[in-house]
């Protein structure tokens, strides 16, 4: 039912936003338009004495769903639902932002105090932390792995790692992230908008111009800075840990990562349809799904390798001189060069002499 309102409008909740609509009159009589009614003055009258409650009913006023729009626009706003926005020059390399805290030395280590960490008490203004350490070398950063001030405690938020996880699946540990840490005292929820309540749009609908109009939601609240203690370091997820009942994140680790480190990357099949084995149902066995690269200072970082599959038959062997490489990414030289990824198993695929046979039959019928 409509709220109480001045007598002009009427306020509306509805699931689906949208910005300007039109009441439409054929819903009482067929092809009316709007237009048309607001031309006519008898046709008013007629309306107003036939059909008096038409202009306050909520129920007539069509709202059409628009809801793949309202999904684009939180796209858009996902991709800085942390409040970091990356750097261009890091945006340009396919590096996406992580925010973490410093954990507590001895106030937030051991398995008691992480799991209170996990799992916050309802009455603790708290929100889902995921315990790890941040450790690896950087030369660029005169940072060695041997030295103990290389190995930071960290806690990421939970629906940080989720947000992630749901986007990018099992891939999301050969991925490198921007990462920044802040202080373990300034973590608070209000500084992820995605994991924010959103309000539900309100709008208010014009009883003399038939129209419905969104109004906006007031302005989020204005909260203070806060200053990283450790900004964009370049990590790659190691070590991710699901709870086995679950599947959520239990423990995450972070490894530095520069030019000179490898990076196990995907692989990706392609032309999967110009191989008579895989087209007629046959798959690849992978004995690696993976294979260690190296990526040039400045270039984009690849979401995958891609692999020829055109001419692949059953039994073949698949070795990484199928592999499309890249600009700017090579396979690491302690890759071996006969490196086997993997069989193919399958339907029949067979070729040459077998396919012409087919053909001919195929023709014949």
């Amino acid at each position: 039912p409509p709220h109480s309102s001045p007598p002009t409008h009427t306020t509306l909740r509805h699931t689906s936003a949208t910005p300007h609509l039109l009441a439409q009159p054929s819903h009482f009589v067929t092809g009316v338009t709007p237009e048309q009614l607001q031309a006519d003055a008898v046709l008013q009258e007629w309306f107003a004495s036939n059909f008096k409650s038409w202009q306050s009913d909520p129920e007539n006023i069509i709202v059409p769903d628009v809801r793949a729009e309202k999904e684009a626009a939180d796209a858009q706003v996902e991709e800085s639902s942390n409040g970091i926005a990356v750097p261009p020059e890091l945006a340009s390399r396919n590096i996406r932002p992580l925010v973490g805290y410093i954990r507590l030395s001895g106030r937030e280590e051991g398995s008691r105090n992480c799991y209170d960490l996990r799992n916050p008490g309802p009455n603790e203004p708290f929100f889902p932390l995921v315990p790890g350490i941040l450790h690896g070398s950087d030369p660029t950063q005169n940072i060695l792995s041997h030295d103990a001030s290389s190995k930071v405690l960290v806690k990421t938020p939970w629906f940080e790692i989720q947000r992630e996880l749901d986007r990018y699946h099992r891939r999301f540990t050969n991925r490198v992230y921007a990462l920044t840490l802040y202080d373990a005292n300034e973590a608070d929820v209000s500084y992820h908008r995605s994991a924010q309540n959103k309000p539900e749009p309100t709008y208010q609908v014009c009883q003399d111009t038939m129209t419905i109009t969104e109004v906006p939601p007031p302005p989020p609240p204005v909260l203070p800075d806060r200053t990283p203690i450790l900004e964009n370091v370049l990590v790659i997820p190691a070590d991710l840990q699901l709870h086995p009942v679950a599947h959520a994140a239990y423990c995450l680790n972070f490894v530095r990562y520069h030019a000179s480190k490898p990076i196990k990357l995907p692989i990706v099949s392609v032309n999967e349809e110009e191989s008579p084995a895989m087209k007629r149902g046959g798959f690849i066995a992978y004995t690696s799904k993976t294979i260690e690269c190296l990526v040039d200072e400045g270039a984009p970082i690849p979401e995958g390798i891609s692999l020829e599959c055109t001419g692949l038959r059953q039994k073949d062997v698949v070795r990484r001189d199928r592999l499309v490489m890249p600009e700017g990414c090579v396979i690491h030289p302690r890759v071996r060069e006969d490196f086997l990824l993997g069989t193919v198993f399958g339907a029949k695929g067979g070729g040459g002499d077998a396919d012409g046979e087919g053909a001919e039959a195929d023709a014949k019928k």
